[in-house]
C-alpha cells in the first residue's frame, strides 16, 4: 500500500482531446521530465467507433477544435460535445496520478469546477509568453482552426500580434512558410501555439525565422519538471517495503 502511495506521487496523467496513445508528443515530454516521472495516457476519443466520431463533427454555429486520433490524422470536433467525454476520461486517470495534465493549449473553463486539480497549460503559457512579449510583436502559429480566435486571445499579452496558420500534423514545409511569413511581419518571437508541436518542430522555427520560438509542449513540460522533481526525489530516497 505504502509503495503505490509513492508511485502515484510520481505519476502525470497525460488526458489528451483525441485519442491516446500521443506518439507524438509524449517523446518530448519524456525527454524533459525524465524517467523518475512515470506518464499515464488517457484519451478522450479512445474506443469510439467511427460513427461516433462522426458525431462529434462541428454542426452550423459550434466551435471546433483539432485533436489527434491514434492513426497519426487530425480531426476537427465540437468542443462542447468533446467535454463529457473529457471528464470521464479524466476520471480513468485521476485514480492512479498526483496530477492530470491537459493536452491542450487552449481553455476549457467548463472543466474547471468538474475536473478539480486539473492543470490546463493555457494559464501558465499566457504568462510566460506575456512576460516574454509584453513591449514586442508576437507570432502565433497554430492550426487554422484556431487562428481566427488567437488575435483576441493573444493581444492581452503582447504589444501587438501576428498570426500564420499551420498544423503540427502538416509537412515541415507548413510550419516553416508560417514562420518566415511571421519574421516577414514583424514578429520578435514566435510561439508554437498547439501541443502537439514539439522540440524538433521549436527548433526549425527558430532555425528558418532567425527568432526565438517557443513551443506549448516544451515549456509545458519544463514547469511540470519543476513541480515533480522534489516528489521523484523523495520517492528514490524512500525504502522500499
Amino acid at each position: 500500500m505504502q509503495n503505490r502511495h509513492h508511485v502515484k506521487k510520481s505519476t502525470l496523467g497525460v488526458l489528451t482531446l483525441g485519442q491516446s496513445p500521443r506518439t507524438d508528443v509524449i517523446p518530448t515530454l519524456r525527454a524533459i521530465l525524465g524517467g523518475s516521472v512515470s506518464l499515464i495516457e488517457a484519451g478522450g476519443l479512445n474506443a469510439l467507433s467511427s460513427e461516433e466520431l462522426a458525431y462529434l463533427a462541428p454542426r452550423q454555429g459550434e466551435r471546433g477544435i483539432e485533436t489527434r486520433l491514434s492513426s497519426g490524422s487530425s480531426l476537427l470536433v465540437a468542443r462542447g460535445r468533446l467535454l463529457p467525454l473529457l471528464v470521464e476520461a479524466f476520471g480513468r486517470l485521476e485514480a492512479d496520478c498526483a496530477r492530470v495534465l491537459l493536452l491542450c493549449s487552449g481553455e476549457f473553463p467548463d472543466l474547471v469546477p468538474l475536473c478539480p486539480g486539473l492543470i490546463q497549460p493555457v494559464f501558465a503559457l499566457r504568462s510566460i509568453v506575456g512576460g516574454l512579449a509584453s513591449n514586442s510583436t508576437l507570432g502565433i502559429v497554430g492550426p487554422a482552426s484556431d487562428m481566427d480566435d488567437a488575435p483576441l486571445q493573444w493581444s492581452p499579452f503582447a504589444a501587438r500580434v501576428v498570426c500564420a496558420a499551420a498544423s503540427p500534423y502538416e509537412p515541415p514545409r507548413a510550419l516553416s512558410e508560417a514562420s518566415v511569413r511571421l519574421r516577414s511581419e514583424g514578429a520578435d518571437l514566435i510561439f508554437l501555439d498547439d501541443m502537439a508541436f514539439t522540440e524538433e518542430q521549436r527548433r526549425m522555427a527558430a532555425s528558418v525565422s532567425r527568432l526565438p520560438a517557443l513551443c506549448a509542449s516544451t515549456l509545458t513540460a519544463r514547469f511540470l519538471f519543476e513541480l515533480f522533481s522534489p516528489l521523484a526525489e523523495v520517492e528514490d530516497s524512500c525504502p522500499r517495503i
